[in-house]
């Protein structure tokens, strides 16, 4: 099932790609970005000292990235073009010890995360394992009918997933698109987002979850607390740098101390905002456990800089100067894929591995908080993914200054509607766009409906041809003689066999739910759409009118995406179709480490006609 990657190869197809060619202005339909892995020497931000800790992380380099950033490159490709990604692995090649300690974390791969392309060959195949001093040239044929939206890439290289992620290995990678929509076929909903000047500004908001520390002379984090429910970071001497060395680093995220960071930095000072005006932020969760509750609020006249605030003192500080309701957010796109219609929100809800893109709007000049809000409470009292107080206090990812700009409105809802009907007035213009325009106008001004920019068209129950069941478990001593067991179906993953085949054309219904904890579960090439989610007593979370309505799966209901998180004791149904790819690929938790230590299955597609292998049905 793995396959090794020569040195000669990589010569080989390293002449194939140039290293001077710019995404911006892709040759032939073609888009190129060379990248490297290797340890680079930095500094992350610490707020519980107020100064830099030193670092030395596994980073991908390539044009668009600086010295200290440890955020991989953007790339952008348009449907219909070809981008190829020459990877070359730099990291040093592991000791014996090491490999007979489990300690071997230099091979690696790309997962092209969520793209809708083959997972064969040199394409989004991450069976393939990429060892240091070897070199690869993916090429991902980018299908003509691809949604243009938010995806990103990361490694996938089973059982160093957790730690090459958690080093902040992943870079967002947008399918940019301003198609038409069209009696034939969907449009993309670029085209809506913009005013008289020009496309609303956006920003990238890469969320990191890089939990380094300082080891001992036997390779343990030194200074690891166990069982301790109080926050106090992990310290390191001024002659060391902060690691990211094994699973061991995937403490509970409240006793390392470590903040969430947003494009390789923690609490930064984001600039270019205008009052008055929309902006587009694609949200990407990279980080490798906790989960993403953002809201905006307005900071208080005269508060401190937050620089200046240490972290035992900062939840004090959101609680006094992070004030009024928060902001309103609207979403228009889950995991890439535009909504049927755009919400309203006064958060965006991520769990490991999804994205969202949502529209922003500030009122008034000043500085806004961008929080990490673990306080508010479920139906039926705290949820355990939302902690709250002393212990997991809400804190500041970032401070966002906004300039003067345009007078501020009553309503922005009703602003956005009528400017989003201008732009779509101006993208479909003469009778030749009378019918796509008056659909798409007519659908803005009744519920903001999107339809004619959703690219997989919705399944009904009459379109499904099989069902699968799928359980996530994690077993727990006594049983398991004091190891934690990750498991799919009964087993935990197996490199070399396929738990589940796929017929090509077979449109199924999964129905997953888990047993212990919680899950964000995410399927490689093929989305699907959310059909129900219920909790253990076959209640209706997901229903803003049920009374155990959960805000965390607001707005899924029959949306498409290629992550979920499945709350323990939940069931998520779905649909999805395998209509063009075949090839091998994974389903898996995008808890990194649940996901390398066994929480994955391996998955073919296959024509019906020849299967080619015999599988056991788990």
């Amino acid at each position: 099932m793995r396959f090794a990657v020569t040195r000669t190869f990589a010569v080989a197809v390293a002449a194939l790609v140039s290293s001077d060619v710019s995404p911006a202005t892709p040759p032939s339909g073609v888009v190129s970005q060379n990248l490297e892995i290797a340890f680079v020497r930095g500094a992350i931000y610490n707020p519980w000292t107020g100064r830099n800790d030193p670092v030395e992380l596994r980073s991908f380099r390539g044009r668009g990235t600086a010295d200290g950033d440890f955020v991989a490159p953007t790339i952008r490709v348009a449907p219909g073009q070809t981008l190829r990604v020459a990877l070359d692995n730099r990291l040093p090649r592991c000791s014996e010890t090491q490999v007979r300690a489990g300690r071997c974390f230099n091979d690696t791969n790309i997962h092209t995360h969520g793209l809708w392309v083959s997972p064969a060959g040199n394409s989004d195949n991450v069976l393939v394992s990429i060892a240091p001093g070897q070199g690869f040239q993916y090429e991902y044929a980018i299908p003509e009918d691809h949604p243009a939206g938010t995806f990103w890439y990361h490694p996938h290289r089973h059982g160093s997933g957790y730690v090459q992620v958690g080093s902040g290995m992943a870079g967002a990678l947008i399918v940019t698109g301003d198609r038409v929509p069209t009696a034939e076929r969907p449009g993309d909903i670029d085209i809506l987002l913009r005013n008289r000047r020009g496309p609303f500004d956006e920003r990238i908001l890469l969320f990191q979850q890089i939990q380094y520390a300082c080891l001992d002379a036997s390779g343990a984090i030194a200074d690891r607390r166990e069982n301790d429910m109080y926050v106090r970071p992990w310290t390191c001497r001024p002659d060391q740098s902060g690691r990211v060395e094994s699973p061991d680093h995937d403490e509970d995220w409240r006793f390392s101390g470590r903040f969430t960071g947003i494009n390789g930095r923690i609490q930064p000072r984001l600039e270019g905002a205008r009052a008055g005006r929309f902006e587009r932020w694609r949200l990407i969760h990279a980080g490798t456990r906790e989960p993403v509750h953002m809201r905006l609020f307005r900071l208080a006249d005269g508060a401190p800089d937050l620089g200046s605030v240490r972290g035992e003192d900062q939840a004090a500080w959101v609680a006094r100067h992070c004030r009024g309701e928060p902001l309103t957010v609207w979403p228009i796109a889950l995991d890439g894929l535009t909504r049927s219609d755009v919400q309203r929100a006064d958060e965006a809800v991520l769990f490991p591995g999804d994205r969202m893109d949502v529209l922003t709007y500030f009122p008034e000049p000043g500085r806004y908080c961008v929080i990490q809000d673990t306080a508010r409470r479920g139906p039926g009292g705290p949820d355990p993914w939302r902690r709250g107080g002393e212990h997991d206090p809400s804190r500041a990812l970032a401070i966002l200054d906004v300039a003067a700009g345009d007078p501020a409105v009553a309503d922005p809802s009703a602003l956005l509607q009528s400017q989003m009907i201008a732009a779509a007035e101006r993208a479909l213009p003469g009778p030749s766009n009378s019918v796509a325009r008056q659909r798409v106008t007519s659908d803005l001004r009744n519920g903001m409906r999107l339809g004619a920019f959703v690219w997989h068209p919705e399944i009904r129950q009459a379109e499904v041809t099989g069902y699968r069941e799928t359980i996530l478990n994690i077993l727990e001593p006594p049983v398991t003689n004091g190891q934690l067991l990750f498991h799919v179906n009964g087993r935990p993953y197996e490199h070399g066999r396929i738990d589940q085949m796929l017929p090509l054309g077979g449109v199924e219904e999964w129905h997953v739910r888990s047993f212990v904890g919680g899950h964000p579960m995410h399927i490689h090439v093929n989305p699907f759409q959310i059909v129900s989610i219920v909790d253990a007593q076959g209640r209706n979370v997901a229903d803003p009118e049920s009374p155990v309505f959960d805000p965390d799966y607001a707005g899924l209901i029959g949306q498409w995406k290629d992550t979920v998180f499945v709350k323990e004791g939940h069931v998520v149904v779905f649909r999805t179709r395998y209509e063009r790819f075949v090839g091998d690929f994974v389903i898996h938790c995008h808890i990194l480490f649940h996901g390398d230590h066994g929480m994955m299955q391996n998955l073919r597609i296959y024509m019906p006609e020849s299967p080619g292998a015999t599988v056991s049905h788990h």
